[in-house]
């Protein structure tokens, strides 16, 4: 199991950039001759004062002389003309790290891959390496909250008119998700009588933080609070968010607010339709956001 789960992070780590996915295969980069800038060297050392690189289980040749980067456990490079090379891969994946990583690893301004996935690491990825995996320059794998600040999306969808149109799905940044749908029992034909189901799933950290970041790029922390058309027997949908332990809620109905929000509400449907659930329990009826806690996959 904890392979299986390891993979399908790795395979996740593809969508978190996902423009990058193509360029290089996910051991595909290549030793090379040549010595790496100062800079990628500060970045290099600076990552491994800063996580308690003695305690790694594998540091392999890291802190060297200069010269030996391109030889150190997780480095891969690239030569470049002049006998110089620069660092384009950086695997260390459970290897024991711990602590936050520091910005000068931005200097590794090559960098095509990184995955930090399976360590004790806490804070965020430096500014300029998120903004490179935006771009589609670099792969990163790596748990959520090391890429987004953002611990929870809950989003729900019911018609006003119809008994059992409605799903709500919640989503964390730990990995645990839930979905629950409003069922009718129908029990005779003319049983009005309906109950909950409930299911429960994996979403992995790239994906979390592609959503994650459609907020941010769609402006969701600046929306109103509601949206609303006057028209009859339509669709609620609703949207609530954490993102560093502040709620944002956003409320819209009959399709009345901007794209921006269309097309945030079509990336969460989207990724919780494409999600692998497993059927969890059953409940008479599904919580509501200010009545229950919603409960873990754990």
């Amino acid at each position: 199991m904890v392979k299986t789960a390891l993979l399908l992070a790795l395979l996740i780590g593809l969508l978190a950039c996902a423009e990058s996915f193509g360029k290089r295969a996910l051991h595909g980069s290549h030793s090379a001759e040549g010595r790496i800038s100062s800079e990628e060297r500060q970045g290099l050392v600076a990552l491994f004062e800063a996580t308690a690189g003695t305690h790694w289980r594998n540091h392999n040749g890291w802190m060297g002389p200069a010269g030996s980067e391109c030889t150190w456990y997780g480095v891969q490079c690239e030569s470049n003309a002049s006998d110089t090379a620069t660092v384009v891969d950086l695997n260390l994946l459970e290897n024991n790290l711990h602590g936050r990583i520091p910005e000068a690893v931005g200097q590794l301004v090559h960098l095509e891959s990184l995955v930090l996935y399976g360590n004790d690491l806490s804070g965020r990825l430096p500014g300029s390496l998120i903004q490179r995996c935006l771009s589609g320059l670099l792969w990163v794998t790596a748990e959520a909250p090391l890429l987004t600040d953002v611990s929870e999306i809950d989003y729900e969808s019911a018609a006003s008119a119809l008994l059992c149109e409605s799903h709500r799905v919640v989503l964390r940044s730990d990995t645990s998700a839930v979905l629950f749908t409003k069922r009718c029992r129908n029990a005779t034909p003319k049983d009005r009588g309906t109950f909950c189901e409930v299911k429960k799933g994996r979403i992995w950290g790239g994906e979390f933080a592609m959503l994650a970041w459609t907020l941010e790029k769609n402006g969701y922390f600046a929306l109103q609070a509601k949206y609303d058309r006057n028209v009859s027997d339509s669709v609620f949908v609703s949207s609530r968010v954490i993102r560093n332990g502040k709620k944002y809620e956003v409320v819209e109905y009959a399709g009345g607010g901007p794209l921006e929000l269309w097309t945030i509400h079509r990336a969460i449907e989207g990724v919780s339709s494409s999600m692998e659930w497993s059927k969890a329990e059953v409940l008479p009826a599904c919580p509501r956001w200010d009545k229950s806690q919603v409960p873990s996959s754990k």
